[in-house]
């Protein structure tokens, strides 16, 4: 297995090029970049975007995407914002309760995917205006209160680095680990690179999608969890413009959305790209309708580059 973890880490590798050339550019261009409060807040803004690109990686890797992660996130924060407030008891069953939405979410586009056929686009779309339905009723505006005391401890600092920041850490090292060297991962990463072949060596596809998907939904209302803390309340359109900047963050990382090539370290560092953008262009004062264009050009030519990529190959 250690050839194979060589092989879909070099997939990474332009991502992290292009990080350290923004870095370094950035510094040059700014003597405020590199101050430990811009790279604190880069890092802290990073943490979500970078724990919801894993469960998009996890739906990717088996040639699958997860549009309902948006939805997942934002009816999470309404979760902690209605019910943590209350002490102990009431913010652990807010997070209890969040992740138990974000598996159900998960085990419907997972059964939806493999008992009903249904395009992985399609079902994850559909749960996702559901979702986001669901959210609104709740929620019609930003509105409740996060426990306080959880706020301030995802808000903690060990010189650059947040709570939230080191648990999305926590969390790739995880999947990073559970992906690579278990007979899961090796799992998805054969789904990915052609379920007959998977199905004729002896995998349950069915059950490890269904699986992946449950996975994928959980760690999207972790992401929502994080959110909640930084924002100190629940909004039910807060995690919109997370189902494709996750995907985005994945394929720039050099995640395949044809499955079974990448890692979720080169998702890290899509994360960290699309954050320095948004970072660098709010303090050139550039209008933020611009960051959408660049994010879709880095998209378009990482999409192009694997095409190329697969001709070659053939």
């Amino acid at each position: 297995m250690r050839g194979s973890v060589k092989t879909q880490m070099k997939q990474a590798v332009p991502s992290m090029i292009i990080m350290v050339i923004m870095i370094v550019v950035a510094s040059i261009a700014s003597d405020r970049f590199l101050t430990a409060a811009n790279l604190r807040n880069v890092l802290t803004q990073t943490a979500v975007l970078a724990i919801v690109s894993i469960a998009q990686c996890m739906a990717l890797f088996i040639g699958g995407i997860d549009m309902s992660v948006s939805s997942v996130i934002s009816i999470s924060t309404i979760w902690v914002a209605m019910f943590s407030s209350t002490g102990a008891a009431g913010l652990f069953g807010s997070l209890i309760l969040a992740l138990i939405v974000g598996a159900a979410v998960g085990l419907v586009n997972g059964l939806g995917v493999v008992k009903f056929k249904i395009p992985a686009m399609i079902i994850t779309i559909s749960t996702q205006a559901f979702v986001k339905g669901i959210a609104l009723v709740l929620m019609p505006s930003s509105g409740g209160k996060v426990n306080q005391g959880f706020a301030d401890f995802m808000r903690t600092r060990f010189g650059i680095f947040s709570i939230a920041f080191l648990t999305a850490v926590v969390l790739y090292a995880l999947l990073w680990v559970i992906l690579h060297y278990t007979g899961f991962g090796r799992k998805v990463y054969a789904i990915g690179n052609g379920e007959l072949y998977a199905e004729q060596s002896g995998i349950n596809t069915k059950k490890i999608t269904v699986q992946v998907y449950v996975i994928s939904g959980i760690i999207a209302a972790v992401a929502g969890v994080v959110l909640s803390a930084r924002i100190s309340s629940g909004n039910p359109l807060v995690g919109d413009s997370y189902a494709m900047d996750s995907v985005a963050a994945a394929v720039i990382g050099g995640v395949s959305m044809n499955g079974g090539i990448g890692s979720v370290a080169g998702a890290l560092f899509g994360a960290v790209i699309l954050s320095l953008i948004n970072n660098i262009m709010n303090s050139m004062g550039i209008s933020p309708y611009y960051q959408y264009i660049i994010k879709g050009a880095l998209l378009m030519f990482s999409l192009v580059l694997f095409q190329m990529k697969r001709r070659k190959a053939v």
